[in-house]
């Protein structure tokens, strides 16, 4: 397997036990009794934390969310079909995803809204199609698949118009490769400083702030930690600049909660590109 696609699940599964959890000085305080990542889910856990939502009750130690299933789906039929195209991996999705599926667990609105449109296609009716403008880390799952393959991010943003007409994500991809090639030669830490005036206007200020704070606690005072882009990308920048290793990265991530499991697929595809994945965290992980 793609060595920054491994690292991208890694760090997914390391955080599952955890997911959604979006009490933080819950989490502190058990990343001070025990380890936060590769945990088992624990719903007595989620109903202390109060502010939590348990969306993966059946997972196992180093299962992943949802765009950890879809990364694996979509980069398995790129790697059959490099011609793949955007109806192609809707199909792709709908087919594991619909009602009597393979695919056991939480499906997000993404996914929710494309099954919704195909019942509307297969039951011929009058129907309004919903938007598919989704807003989460869902569209940069392409770019991780193509990138695996060698692919242009031409084709990692037609396919990620399957869940999202937003042209920020395309402008990402490049800003991704801009940090890893830089990385390589400087420092990440000056890579992602040096990116700052690649990426969309409208996330300047918060990201430019997330390398800018005293401790990485302090970017929670302006942003959240949900699935949406506008919070999760700058929190990203954050752990990134305030951890010196793949271990510390997704061990932050957890314990900051919200949408870690999905975060932290983007953390470890970037850090993967930069450092060796842990082996026995790959042991862990069930690639």
């Amino acid at each position: 397997m793609n060595k920054q696609l491994q690292g991208a699940l890694v760090a997914n599964a390391a955080s599952m036990g955890f997911n959604w959890i979006y009490n933080i000085p819950y989490l502190e305080r058990l990343a001070k009794e025990q380890d936060l990542i590769f945990q088992p889910v624990d719903a007595a856990k989620y109903k202390r934390a109060r502010k939590a939502v348990l969306a993966y009750p059946a997972a196992n130690v180093g299962d992943v969310s949802l765009q950890g299933e879809i990364l694996r789906w979509l980069y398995q039929a790129l790697k059959e079909n490099p011609d793949l195209t955007k109806e192609n991996y809707e199909t792709l999705v709908y087919e594991h995803i619909k009602p009597g599926g393979d695919y056991y667990g939480w499906i997000e609105s993404y996914g929710k809204k494309l099954v919704y449109s195909r019942l509307i296609d297969d039951l011929k009716t009058e129907d309004t199609y919903p938007e598919m403008n989704d807003n989460q880390l869902i569209g940069f799952i392409p770019y991780f698949a193509t990138k695996a393959l060698d692919l242009p991010n031409e084709k990692a943003w037609e396919l990620a118009q399957a869940f999202t007409d937003n042209e920020d994500y395309k402008a990402f991809y490049d800003v991704f490769d801009f940090i890893i090639e830089e990385a390589k030669k400087t420092s990440l830490n000056e890579a992602l400083k040096a990116s700052l005036v690649k990426i969309p206007m409208q996330f300047g200020f918060k990201c430019t702030m997330a390398l800018n704070m005293e401790t990485p606690k302090d970017m929670l005072k302006i942003v959240e930690t949900s699935c949406a882009i506008g919070y999760a990308l700058p929190l990203t920048f954050t752990i990134l600049q305030h951890t010196n290793s793949f271990e510390e990265a997704i061990k932050l991530n957890t314990q900051f909660g919200g949408a870690s499991c999905d975060r932290g697929t983007l953390i470890g595809f970037l850090l993967a590109a930069l450092e060796t994945v842990p082996s026995d965290y790959i042991e862990k992980t069930n690639l």
